[in-house]
């Protein structure tokens, strides 16, 4: 059986460091599951939750006579602690989407596209941007304060987990 979360994380892992800000590289944090457990996994982990590549439930569709591949569409929530409530969107987007977020997008985007282990099922996603997606519980249940993309693809995962070869991403 493949676990598609851990075929993910193993790709997650190849990504590289991002800049947060002009002193401070990070490398991304993958986790998936419901509402529940992201605030749970934000409560325990606090500062070392991010940057945070999330993966919402779905349901993995196994193909082949003997469910060698699993076709999934992936939601994934890309996001980035930002507590300051008085920027503007302008200045969110200069501040965590250009220098933050789209990079780490791109890199998911590529990784699950070239890695040996996954490739995408066709060439269209979709993102949506969140700047200020706060912890008011009327816009979502997070507890903590993000600018944050959600990504939609769909990925097929094959069943050679351990081939997983190097990814160049070209820095």
């Amino acid at each position: 059986m493949i676990v598609t979360e851990h075929v993910i994380r193993a790709i997650v892992g190849t990504i590289p460091s991002i800049q947060l800000n002009p002193s401070l590289l990070a490398k991304a944090k993958f986790h998936w599951g419901d509402e529940d457990e992201l605030n749970r996994y934000i409560q325990l982990k606090k500062e070392d939750s991010y940057p945070l590549i999330w993966l919402l439930p779905s349901p993995d569709n196994y193909e082949g006579s003997l469910g060698q591949e699993v076709v999934k569409e992936c939601t994934f929530i890309i996001a980035t602690r930002e507590t300051r409530k008085d920027l503007f969107n302008d200045q969110r987007y200069i501040k965590s989407f250009d220098l933050v977020l789209q990079p780490l997008t791109n890199y998911l985007v590529h990784g699950l596209t070239v890695s040996t282990i996954t490739d995408r099922t066709n060439d269209a996603w979709e993102i949506m941007k969140f700047p200020n997606y706060s912890a008011d519980s009327d816009k979502n249940g997070t507890i903590d304060i993000w600018d944050a993309i959600k990504l939609t693809i769909e990925v097929r995962f094959k069943s050679n987990i351990k081939c997983l070869k190097t990814i160049n991403y070209g820095n």
